[in-house]
């Protein structure tokens, strides 16, 4: 369990192995899981005076409930909560106690989150067989009880409903249902940052086809620029539905730069910032 190997340990694995029933296997030094523990995200409180008073602008109900320090698992639409995920949540939870108790001190100043689109058979089928109890905090918050440490399960779909929150309204439908929920899920794969975190990513092309669906092209060119709109569908599926014009920003940077000012000044002004921006020339 220790991050140091001692000789001591050697002795004991070989004492195991000599003299153990016959109908055992002793193996030493065994990773415990494919992957190395890595919470999905972890939450820190700053109880810096005033800051506490600023009202949350997405999930309004949950930060109140949190203490010092807290992990959170989520579960997105297309990957949701699978079997004993809860399991492995308690394991990085007690991992991260274990490393950062100095520091925390008692088990009350973590907590634990699972933020999925509703609760599942699997997931209530996990909390029954750790023997966690439900308590309804309504509005789609929930508390398992019976634990070691807090654990808060946020039902995003409900939640969105409850507090009208279009942004979170996307993760937990898997749906933008608003033109600003278009624009902000446009302004982050347009992002370098972000595009490049997500472009490798399972479930990006279902990200693209959140953004693309029911909503013209143009109202998105504000906000995002066509090649990296597009990037990731199908050759086929890219100038499906589009004007000649917004066709021409599929062109490379090279092409563009060939096309003649005068033709380039016609174009629709979305379009035409958007090729300036690129080629670095006025029009």
């Amino acid at each position: 369990m220790g991050s140091t190997r001692t000789a001591w340990h050697v002795l004991l694995a070989a004492l195991l192995r000599q003299r153990r029933p016959r109908n055992f296997q002793v193996q030493s030094e065994v990773p415990l899981s494919a992957e190395p523990p890595r919470a999905d995200y972890l939450l820190l409180r700053n109880d810096a005076p005033g800051e506490a008073r600023e009202p949350a602008g997405t999930l309004r109900r949950l930060w109140s409930l949190l203490p010092r320090e807290t992990i959170v698992e989520f579960k997105s639409v297309r990957r949701t909560y699978r079997s004993r995920n809860l399991d492995r949540l308690w394991g990085y939870l007690s991992l991260h106690y274990a490393d950062a108790a100095a520091r925390l001190g008692p088990r009350a100043d973590l907590a634990g989150v699972v933020l999925l689109p509703s609760r599942t058979r699997s997931l209530n089928a996990d909390a029954a067989a750790l023997g966690l109890v439900w308590r309804d905090l309504a509005g789609g918050y929930w508390q398992l009880q019976g634990g070691a440490f807090a654990l808060y399960v946020v039902e995003l779909a409900t939640v969105a409903d409850e507090e009208d929150d279009d942004l979170l309204h996307l993760l937990g439908h898997g749906a933008a249902r608003t033109l600003e929920a278009r624009r902000w899920l446009a302004e982050q794969v347009g992002a370098e940052e972000s595009a490049m975190a997500m472009r490798e990513l399972e479930g990006f092309d279902e990200v693209l086809r959140t953004l693309l669906t029911k909503l013209p092209i143009e109202a998105l060119l504000p906000a995002l620029p066509m090649e990296e709109l597009l990037a990731g569908l199908p050759p086929e599926q890219r100038v499906a539905g589009l004007t000649p014009e917004q066709r021409l920003l599929l062109a490379p940077d090279e092409v563009l730069r060939l096309l003649p000012d005068d033709y380039l000044r016609s174009l629709p002004e979305d379009v035409r910032a958007q090729i300036r921006a690129r080629i670095g020339r006025p029009l």
